[in-house]
């Protein structure tokens, strides 16, 4: 026999958004439930880089786009957070870096010289001096600049325990979403959504609001529901992941000739004690259209050539496919922020990138403030003994085994 839950909020999807709007509703007094069928942070949110920027990339022609406006506010709030002052606790979150570096090359001066004359980066980007440079590039063979600007890098995988860490009696792993029956009713509104994770018996849930935070997987919510006014897109890029064992921790852009940088890289630590050099920016974008062995080449060609006092001989290659999952756009653009679309009585939302999964949970809450949507408890007995999602094993640790 199939028992019944009834709950305030039901959240599908455990990325970064589903958790942190999870935190978010308990601590305003709901009864909120998420559910995830694979692994948390197993999709977009474990092969995120931990950037929390504030728009810098977005503005390496100088100009304040409707991009840089739409996360300029949201470095400030993880802050707050990191140091336990903000609207969640995240202290045990381990920040790898607290700023970033941006590093050009010498046929790249001019243009570096005008884009930190600009107005909108000038009071945002400071030049170093040479001995203050990150050690990399304090070689007698550099010959370009350096600057500074603040923005942090952060574990992504510590962000995902932590924000599980007081929430675990509320998690419940499910089967695929293909084998989840969503019942609606002739006026468009979800009436229930039918749950099993095998051996436990089927759950029925029934909530006030459902909101659907699974990515790409939103795309399958939407096909069940026959929702054609909310559209999905998928944006491509393919990321490199460089194991080494030089003795530098790289937090940096490298300025290229477009509105994308070069490469963008942050350095992780692996289980066997060695680096990896994460690399995302300018190659990644144009990676989607290569194999992997071309990327991996062209990533080594790329390194050796920025950094040639490097020995990249020994260095281990490894890259791998990602799709952006994003709230439709005309001519398939980037989003300039996150995305909250509500119909009937869900609610589908995509973050577009993980610093602004805040302002999107703060997005979320505003439409709750409804006389029907009511903070209260929820019976979850018939929930008790199921299992609880395990965590994304890091990307680097999938790759080099």
């Amino acid at each position: 026999m199939t028992q019944t839950v009834d709950a305030d909020i039901v959240i599908l999807g455990g990325g970064v958004a589903g958790l942190w709007l999870l935190n978010r509703l308990r601590q305003q007094g709901f009864s909120a439930i998420l559910l995830e069928s694979g692994t948390l942070g197993g999709e977009q949110t474990h092969k995120a880089q931990g950037i929390l920027h504030g728009g810098m990339k977005y503005a390496l022609q100088g100009i304040l786009t409707p991009a840089v406006q739409g996360v300029a506010n949201a470095p400030a709030l993880w802050r707050d957070c990191l140091e336990g002052k903000g609207i969640l606790d995240l202290r045990r979150v381990p920040v790898l870096s607290s700023d970033q570096s941006l590093w050009t090359t010498s046929s790249m001066l001019s243009r570096a010289s005008g884009f930190v004359a600009s107005k909108t980066l000038r009071s945002a980007v400071r030049p170093l001096e040479r001995e203050d440079f990150p050690d990399l590039f304090r070689h007698p063979d550099f010959k370009g600049d350096v600057y500074a600007f603040n923005e942090q890098v952060i574990d992504v995988h510590g962000l995902l325990r932590e924000l599980v860490r007081q929430h675990q009696d509320a998690i419940f792993r499910i089967d695929p979403p293909r084998s989840t029956d969503i019942h609606y009713l002739p006026s468009g509104e979800i009436e229930s959504i039918t749950i099993g994770a095998l051996p436990m018996p089927s759950v029925t849930l029934r909530a006030r609001r459902f909101v659907f935070a699974a990515g790409s997987g939103n795309d399958l919510l939407l096909e069940k529901s026959g929702n054609r006014a909310i559209q999905m897109q998928l944006r491509p890029l393919q990321m490199v992941m460089a194991k080494h064992a030089f003795p530098h921790d790289l937090y940096a852009h490298c300025l290229g000739s477009g509105a994308t940088p070069r490469l963008t890289i942050t350095t992780h630590a692996t289980q066997d004690g060695k680096k990896i050099w994460y690399i995302g920016g300018q190659l990644a974008e144009e990676g989607a259209l290569r194999t992997p062995e071309e990327q991996q080449a062209k990533a080594r060609s790329e390194l050796q050539t920025l950094f040639p006092w490097l020995d990249f001989s020994t260095v281990t290659f490894a890259s791998f496919y990602v799709d952006r999952a994003e709230a439709r756009q005309s001519g398939l653009t980037r989003p300039d922020s996150f995305s909250v679309e509500s119909a009937a009585n869900y609610i589908v939302v995509w973050p577009t990138k993980l610093v602004l999964a805040p302002l999107l949970a703060e997005h979320v809450l505003e439409t709750l403030k409804e006389p029907s949507i009511r903070s209260g408890k929820a019976d979850l007995r018939a929930l008790c003994s199921w299992p609880v999602p395990a965590f994304a094993t890091p990307m680097w640790e999938q790759l080099f085994r």
